[in-house]
């Protein structure tokens, strides 16, 4: 059985279309991608024995925290979106997309 990627992404004013490689779409709005950003610095980081570490001072979200400079393929398995607030460090995983796609 073979992995489920992306075959195309469409970049539109609020929201991503992707069209999976199953050829299902997922729709995903840029504020629940946003908030949901996987990097360490947003979502906390755990270490080797379970922990989970948040940073106590985040970043203060704007509308330019809502909106795609530009989105760039990682691997086999994800995108890094790059915020138009300049915020680039989570790479959302297939995986990831899928879930919050629906």
């Amino acid at each position: 059985m073979s992995k489920i990627i992306i075959n195309k992404i469409n970049v539109f004013p609020n929201e991503l279309a992707i069209q999976w490689s199953d050829n299902t779409e997922s729709y995903i709005g840029y504020k629940a991608l946003r908030d949901s950003c996987p990097c360490a610095y947003c979502d906390g980081e755990v270490d080797a024995l379970g922990n989970k570490y948040q940073v106590s001072n985040k970043i203060k979200l704007t509308d330019r925290s809502y909106t795609i400079d530009s989105i760039s393929k990682v691997g086999h398995y994800g995108i890094q979106i790059w915020w138009a607030d300049k915020h680039r460090d989570g790479i959302y995983t297939f995986d990831h997309l899928r879930g919050l796609g629906g």
